[in-house]
């Protein structure tokens, strides 16, 4: 027979050579109980009924136990041998002060659901309870922070998370400050152990074991009693754990191969994990991202730490919440710098005028932004911390990560800098830095590799804008843009939905790196950069903007003394200025514009100025001036073979032959341009032909003709996506359709013109105001 344990601290079971046997249900489950809880020791046959039918049961019960037959007969009664049980093991613990492990071979109650047994269950469970008493309930988590503001989103996401919930974000973004806040209003009656795992701090991170042995010891296991090895102490680590309604915080932990060996392998036990790495190869956890405060939870912050100051000087908080860019560790030092002799304002002036990182070192490793950044940056690999300090030349708001392969010369570990939450993925293959780490990134590169990091990105910028502005525009200027550098793949586009989607998502860095150029004296790029984005900011209506990175690329041609682009320049310039309102200045910067193209003999140049100064001289009404501009584009444009130039003037002058009212004339031109429009295929040329023809028809009183040449005009416009020109077609057809007595059909394409205009932020919104404004009187009139 093997070895015969039993088990009383739960349900009775009794186990053979680690094997669970089958026992009786019903009387023989009764004597079984009544034999094991008075274990070697003889029941006299009165107490347990003395009768055949207990004979009959002490012999079914011999046949159920088989080999593990541990029943004794005495003429007075029946023994229990028993050498191995629980409740062996469970005094043996007790008595040698392991009291923590000895609770651990408590499966419930005593002889559970045997009522035969009852005043043995009472008194096992007192010695329980009593045991219970010795042993310490663990409260290791320390205080929160007296002033907590925000986070609400992510408290509730820790209140409903998982068994294992991970804590993740930059360095300083307060993840401890959030997990203790949380681990001290929730209610954990077996206890709370925390450590700081020091996965980040300039000193060795604790050891799993060490760390281990501290859980021990707060669990109440004496120091005399551990077991010897490490894997014995983690064994009897998970055991006191198991069942426990206790949380687990692991604070600041470097990596999932730190947090293993403390993770329960119950889930009774909640477990929340900080940690600057997002630990995607730890299986089985809920993460919690940790970002930056927004501007309003920041102020809040400075508001609490600061006091009543605070709401005295409104700007002033807004503008040191701004600064330290919602990152609470910033926060917490501008706070504690907030001497009550010096006026918010003052500090934040202070804040402003001095290097951010500079103005947050508060000389502690511990504490010092810049120190807290550099811990996780030296535990990053040489290719990652390259690509890290690259990522401090981009101006931001976010990087592709084609931008980032150009910038790193080929794959760019970006995994690896997500993981270090050094870089948040804040959608697939697109990248943000915070302004902080940015500025840290930046501080690490040297002039050289910063330097030659901002030629690669330019380059892949310049180029893919370059592209994807030809695809939108194939008659753009023809530029002279030199071949990138070796390494750098910018990004192409085959078709205009593809191109107009990569100049969206790029714009705001394009605007960037353009001022960044500027900045830095890389003036090829900065104007030409600027020159490949112009047209899609005009699709956009963002004129004030292009206008004044036109007015600061000119300074880069300058410096360059390049004529032909400051010609360029200047012609865009007056587009602009017409676009915004202010034909006076655009006449300004267009005979500068001409005077350069002369000067450099650029034909091409002279004939975009000509047709430029026939859209300025047509907003002062000066007809005569426009027809003889667009003439002399015209002329230029077919001496030298220039036939999409050629097209556009040509139905410049059918426009304003229209407009003179030499209706004939109009539509011939136009219908050549129409066609010359359509074989070179200029789509922009297309439509404004067509918005012409329709302009003439309408005027010589066939409406049909007219409108439904604007309804083509307008497909092809809303097929190139121009808002401006989308709306001033719509105001035309709305006239004819007025014309005809269509005064639904008119309002209703007024109304859509309007919306354009008022989104553009245009002037030209009053015109359409006005036309709709006096529909009712136009309507009642007919």
């Amino acid at each position: 027979m093997g070895d015969v344990r039993f088990l009383v601290l739960g349900p009775l079971a009794v186990e053979v050579s680690g094997q669970p046997i089958a026992l009786p249900a019903g009387r023989g489950r009764d004597l079984l109980a009544l034999l094991v809880a008075r274990a070697n020791e003889v029941v006299p046959l009165h107490e347990l009924g003395d009768t055949q039918a207990l004979r009959t049961a002490i012999s079914r019960l011999r046949r159920a136990l088989g080999e593990a037959d541990f029943i004794r007969t005495y003429e007075t009664g029946y023994l229990a041998h028993v050498t191995d049980s629980d409740l062996i093991d469970f005094r043996a613990l007790r008595d040698q002060g392991r009291h923590a492990e000895a609770l651990t071979l408590w499966r419930g109650d005593p002889f559970e659901g045997i009522d035969a047994v009852s005043t043995t269950a009472r008194e096992l469970t007192r010695e329980r309870e009593a045991v219970e008493a010795l042993v310490p309930v663990p409260r290791q988590v320390p205080a929160p922070l007296a002033q907590f503001a925000g986070r609400d989103r992510e408290l509730a996401a820790l209140r409903r998370s998982g068994p294992v919930t991970l804590l993740s974000g930059v360095g300083g973004a307060g993840k401890t400050t959030l997990a203790l806040q949380w681990a001290n209003e929730a209610d954990f009656p077996a206890g709370k152990l925390h450590v700081n795992l020091r996965g980040f701090d300039p000193t060795a991170p604790a050891r799993a074991e060490d760390a281990i042995r501290g859980f021990l010891g707060a669990l109440g296991v004496p120091p005399d009693n551990l077991p010897a090895g490490t894997d014995e102490q983690g064994e009897l680590y998970r055991t006191l754990l198991r069942g426990k309604n206790m949380l687990l915080l692991l604070d600041n932990a470097r990596d999932a191969d730190q947090v293993r060996p403390l993770l329960p392998d119950d889930p009774a036990c909640r477990v929340v994990i900080t940690s600057r790495n997002r630990m995607d190869d730890l299986d089985g956890t809920t993460r919690v991202r940790i970002d930056a405060l927004s501007h309003a939870e920041a102020q809040d912050v400075l508001s609490q730490r600061i006091g009543a100051r605070a709401t005295a000087e409104p700007q002033a908080l807004s503008r040191l919440a701004a600064r330290c860019g919602g990152l609470p560790l910033a926060l917490a030092i501008v706070a504690a710098r907030a001497d009550p002799q010096h006026s918010l304002t003052a500090l934040a002036d202070d804040f402003a005028n001095d290097d951010v990182l500079d103005f947050l070192d508060t000389g502690e490793e511990t504490t010092s932004v810049r120190s807290v950044f550099d811990w996780s940056y030296h535990r990053l690999s040489p290719a990652a911390q390259r690509l890290f300090r690259l990522l401090g030349v981009h101006p931001g708001p976010d990087v592709s990560a084609a931008a980032a392969r150009s910038l790193a010369a080929g794959a760019p570990p970006l995994a690896e800098l997500v993981a270090a939450n050094l870089i948040t993925e804040t959608r697939p293959g697109r990248y943000e830095l915070h302004d902080l780490v940015r500025a840290h990134a930046r501080d690490l590169a040297g002039e050289a590799e910063g330097r030659e990091g901002l030629r690669r990105l330019l380059d892949h910028y310049l180029h893919s804008a370059v592209g994807a502005a030809g695809v939108l525009h194939p008659f753009l200027s023809e530029v002279d843009v030199l071949a990138p550098a070796a390494g750098v793949v910018p990004e192409t586009t085959d078709d205009r939905t593809s191109a107009q989607l990569w100049l969206d998502t790029e714009i705001e860095v394009l605007i960037a790196l353009s001022e960044l150029a500027l900045a830095s004296r890389e003036d090829r790029h900065a104007w030409q950069i600027t020159w490949g984005v112009y047209n899609f900011m005009d699709i956009l209506g963002r004129w004030h903007q292009a206008a004044g990175l036109l007015r600061s690329a000119l300074t880069a041609t300058r410096r360059l003394d390049d004529e032909r682009a400051a010609a360029l320049l200047n012609q865009l310039l007056a587009h602009a200025e017409l676009r915004l309102g202010d034909p006076a200045a655009a006449e300004t910067h267009l005979a500068e514009a001409l005077r350069l193209n002369e000067l450099t003999e650029s034909i091409d140049g002279q004939i975009r100025v000509h047709r430029y100064y026939a859209f300025c001289k047509e907003t002062t009404e000066d007809l005569a001036g426009a027809l003889h501009h667009a003439r002399r584009a015209a002329d230029l444009s077919e001496r030298f073979g220039d036939v999409s130039g050629h097209a556009g003037s040509m139905n410049q002058i059918g426009w304003y032959l229209g407009l003179l009212g030499d209706r004939a004339q109009a539509l011939d031109h136009c219908r050549t341009a129409l066609a010359l429009h359509r074989e070179c295929g200029d789509q922009l040329g297309e439509a404004s032909t067509l918005d012409s023809i329709a302009y003439n028809l309408h005027h010589d009183g066939d409406f049909s003709g007219a409108i439904e040449h604007y309804r083509q005009s307008l497909e092809v416009f809303t097929a190139i996506g121009e808002q401006f020109e989308i709306a001033t077609t719509l105001v035309n057809l709305g006239d004819t359709h007025l014309a005809t007595g269509g005064v639904n059909e008119a309002r209703r394409v007024w109304q859509e013109a309007l919306e354009i205009y008022e989104r553009l932020n245009h002037a030209d919104a009053a015109q359409a105001r006005a036309r709709l404004t006096a529909l009712p009187a136009a309507s009642s009139s007919g």
